[in-house]
């Protein structure tokens, strides 16, 4: 039902251009970089919880980094606010874990994807100002783990969180900082991206 819900808002952002009151649709896709925030204290746990199972040792790392993808749409209701629409690839987060007493090398990659929603404030010109967004996702994460044996993919959770971004744009390029809210957790990106002015 999640799914549908966002699916139809995303719908909903399209047709709003038939609104007398909207000045100007747009659209903006980009690459994201996206810091998942993990700590060392989640790589111990799943050290402790690999040990609890009967293994002698376990040591986990990651570069906690990742490289995903927004596109969305946008419509300037005004010179200084708009509403957006995007689907965000969430990336994906890999955990190396190394094991002894038996020796494994476990690989565990952690993607997702999101559909966002945002109210858009300007400050500065139509061509070149700063902006904040803020809004809701509605998320949905997987968990793939890969061992000597073989692999297996499960679902990991989703939920609707709210999320917000500031940045700079100028002209057709925008840049920014993005801050998704996801249950207890959370994930950053910096977000560069071509906006395109119909």
């Amino acid at each position: 039902m999640k799914k549908i819900l966002s699916i139809l808002g995303l719908i909903l952002t399209f047709t709003v251009c038939n609104i007398s009151f909207a000045k100007q649709p747009y659209v903006h896709g980009g690459l994201k970089y996206f810091d998942y925030g993990l700590e060392s204290g989640d790589l111990q746990t799943i050290n402790t919880s690999l040990v609890a199972l009967g293994f002698s040792s376990s040591t986990s790392s990651t570069d906690n980094s990742g490289v995903g993808f927004e596109f969305g749409v946008g419509y300037d209701l005004n010179d200084n606010f708009a509403i957006e629409g995007s689907y965000v690839d969430l990336g994906t987060l890999e955990i190396n874990t190394t094991t002894t007493g038996p020796a494994e090398s476990i690989k565990t990659e952690i993607d997702g994807h999101s559909f966002a929603f945002a109210g858009v404030v300007k400050f500065g010109e139509p061509a070149s100002h700063f902006y904040g967004r803020a809004g809701m996702h509605s998320w949905d994460l997987s968990a793939k783990v890969t061992t000597s044996l073989g692999s297996s993919s499960d679902a990991l959770g989703d939920g609707t969180d709210p999320w917000f971004g500031v940045g700079y744009r100028h002209e057709w390029f925008r840049i920014g900082y993005d801050y998704y809210k996801m249950d207890d957790s959370d994930i950053t990106s910096i977000t560069g991206s071509i906006v395109y002015n119909f």
